[in-house]
C-alpha cells in the first residue's frame, strides 16, 4: 500500500511541477512599451431594449399593433486601436472604428378586414440598417502575464453616431421609425491576450448599453407603442496588436 500512495504522490507532484514550469516567452519585453497601436475586426449582434407605451400594455379592440420585438442579426466591426500604458496592469485604450449591422423589428399585427368578431394575425418585419461612427475609450484592467496570454477586463464609455438613420428613412418603401443618430454607451468585457512570435493577438468580448433614449415618436402606430427604445450591443473582436 505504501508504495501505491508513493507512486500517486509523485504523479501528483509531477503534475503540479509541470503546470509551474515556465514556457518560451515569446515577445517578453511587450507590455514594459509605453504605447502601441493595432487594428481591430468583430463580429457584433446589434439589439435594443425596448419599453412598450401603456398603448401596448392596455390594448383596445380597435388597436392594430399586438406585439413588437427586436430581431438581431450578425454584423462586423473594423477599426484601429491605439493604446497608452498607465501601470503595469493598467492601460487606456482608443479604438475608434465603424461599425456595420442591422436590426429588424418584428410586429405582429391585428388584421380587422376579416370577421370583426376573430383576430387574424399577420407578422410586418420592418428592417433598420445602421452604419455607426464609433469613438469608445477604454480602461484595460490586466492580470499578471502567464506564460504566453494574460487575461483582462475592460470598462469605459463610447460615443457613436449613426450615419443611416436619414438614408433609411428616405430610401425604404415602407415605415420605417425615426431615430436620434448620436447616442452614447457605457460598455465592459473581458477577454485575452495571447503573445504569438511576431505581435499580439487578443480575443475579446464586450456588451455595450445606450444611455439615451433614441425613438423620435411619431403620430404613427408603429411608433406610439414604443415608449422607449435603448440601443444594445454584443462585440466578439480579434485585436492584431
Amino acid at each position: 500500500m505504501n508504495k501505491r500512495y508513493s507512486f500517486i504522490l509523485f504523479i501528483l507532484l509531477s503534475i503540479v511541477s509541470w503546470g509551474q514550469t515556465k514556457k518560451i516567452q515569446h515577445n517578453p519585453g511587450y507590455d514594459t512599451r509605453l504605447f502601441h497601436m493595432g487594428f481591430t475586426i468583430g463580429f457584433n449582434s446589434l439589439d435594443y431594449r425596448i419599453t412598450p407605451s401603456f398603448k401596448l400594455l392596455y390594448q383596445s379592440a380597435a388597436d392594430s399593433v399586438y406585439r413588437v420585438e427586436c430581431l438581431q442579426t450578425m454584423g462586423l466591426n473594423l477599426g484601429i486601436i491605439s493604446d497608452l500604458r498607465l501601470h503595469k496592469n493598467l492601460n487606456l485604450r482608443f479604438t475608434p472604428g465603424l461599425i456595420f449591422g442591422q436590426r429588424n423589428l418584428l410586429y405582429t399585427m391585428r388584421d380587422f378586414d376579416t370577421d370583426p368578431n376573430e383576430f387574424v394575425f399577420y407578422e410586418y418585419e420592418m428592417k433598420i440598417p445602421s452604419i455607426y461612427l464609433d469613438a469608445p475609450l477604454t480602461l484595460k484592467f490586466s492580470a499578471n502575464r502567464i506564460n504566453n496570454y494574460r487575461p483582462y477586463i475592460i470598462a469605459g464609455a463610447a460615443l457613436k453616431y449613426d450615419v443611416e438613420t436619414k438614408r433609411v428613412i428616405r430610401q425604404n418603401d415602407g415605415y420605417t421609425i425615426e431615430q436620434i443618430p448620436m447616442d452614447y454607451f457605457y460598455e465592459f468585457g473581458v477577454g485575452i491576450d495571447w503573445y504569438l512570435v511576431y505581435f499580439k493577438l487578443c480575443t475579446e468580448l464586450k456588451i455595450s448599453y445606450g444611455l439615451k433614449n433614441i425613438i423620435i415618436h411619431e403620430n404613427i402606430e408603429y411608433s406610439k407603442v414604443i415608449e422607449e427604445l435603448r440601443s444594445r450591443m454584443f462585440v466578439l473582436s480579434l485585436h492584431f496588436e
